[in-house]
């Protein structure tokens, strides 16, 4: 979706955008995806191309990379002024340390520059692999994840937390093992999971399996819930920010990626152990005062926020560095 939004901006900048699509697994043709970008993402009208085994024969400006995969292609492809990677996580931490974890770190050495999304992806790649790089925020959608309106009170003991255990950088059992030790001390909550279906759990604390939900079902539970849970073992989940914007106090993970991002008073951070994730939800949930703080700090640092915005530095990069390419800028 985050690649889509800031396509979708910068074609309404007026830029001509395209998308080449590799090893495709669900559509036959462009046309195809297309209408489903159409249909389920954000209104886009450029070409899309599939491509398998062949590099594409492309040329143009600005050629952009938007993970580990499509780098090769990319790297192989000569008709452009300059590359870009859009670089959303550390890749390399998907993997065991072994063959994909070194094939992925080898992107971050290849002549490319990196639209980073936040200060800690910015900071890896211009410290550690000396690439030029610039950060854009993840934002929110405004429109959707707002404030409740009037005077509708929020649950006191209800924690909406993000259970996409699939994604094994979202650190799910910890905060299980947090819940059970919660249980254990009598503390009175609910738990409202989403983000992957669950199925049958064998716990004792109430909970509801929400799955997989729409962006407006996810702001309505975030305008009930007392605190939102969303872990991030690499690169921040923008999830946070839209819990913030709907009033919703954050707990995450006390880890360097999210401190360079998220300030002290922003939101709630948790030392990556059982014990402490389970004393600070507690201390959450029976400190309505403490709740109260989070809720106007995460207001606060999210309200510059804009997708809009961020697509406008990422355009200003893609322009300074094709401008560089043609002799025209400073390196």
């Amino acid at each position: 979706m985050t690649i889509f939004r800031i396509a979708h901006y910068l074609e309404s900048f007026g830029h001509k955008v395209s998308f080449l699509i590799q090893n495709p697994t669900v559509h036959k043709t462009g046309e195809q995806a297309l209408a489903t970008i159409n249909e389920r993402f954000l209104p886009f009208h450029g070409s899309i191309g599939l491509f398998t085994r062949q590099t594409p024969d492309a040329e143009g400006d600005a050629l952009i990379a938007t993970d580990r995969f499509t780098c090769y292609p990319v790297a192989a492809m000569d008709r452009f002024l300059r590359k870009f990677y859009f670089v959303q996580d550390y890749e390399p931490y998907f993997y065991p340390v072994g063959t994909e974890f070194l094939l992925t770190e080898a992107t971050y050495h290849f002549d490319f520059d990196c639209l980073c999304a936040g200060d800690w992806l910015h900071g890896i790649m211009s410290e550690k692999y000396q690439r030029w790089a610039m950060s854009w925020p993840l934002a929110f959608d405004a429109s959707v994840y707002t404030q409740a309106e009037g005077n509708k009170e929020r649950s006191s003991n209800r924690i909406a937390l993000y259970a996409r255990h699939v994604t094994p950088r979202r650190a799910v059992e910890l905060a299980f093992m947090a819940l059970e030790i919660l249980q254990e001390r009598n503390v009175d909550f609910k738990v409202d999971f989403f983000g992957w279906k669950l199925g049958d759990l064998d716990v004792k604390f109430p909970y509801c399996d929400h799955g997989v939900l729409s962006a407006h079902e996810l702001a309505a539970l975030y305008r009930e819930a007392a605190i939102g849970v969303v872990f991030s073992a690499t690169n921040h989940s923008l999830v946070n920010k839209e819990m913030m914007s709907c009033g919703l106090p954050v707990i995450d993970l006390d880890l360097e990626n999210v401190r360079a991002i998220f300030p002290e008073g922003a939101m709630c951070f948790a030392k990556p152990t059982p014990d402490d994730i389970a004393d600070q939800i507690q201390h959450l949930l029976e400190n309505p005062g403490k709740r109260e703080s989070l809720r106007q700090g995460g207001l606060n640092f999210v309200k510059g926020l804009s997708w809009e915005k961020s697509a406008r530095l990422v355009e200003a990069a893609l322009k300074e560095r094709v401008a560089y390419a043609l002799g025209d800028g400073a390196p």
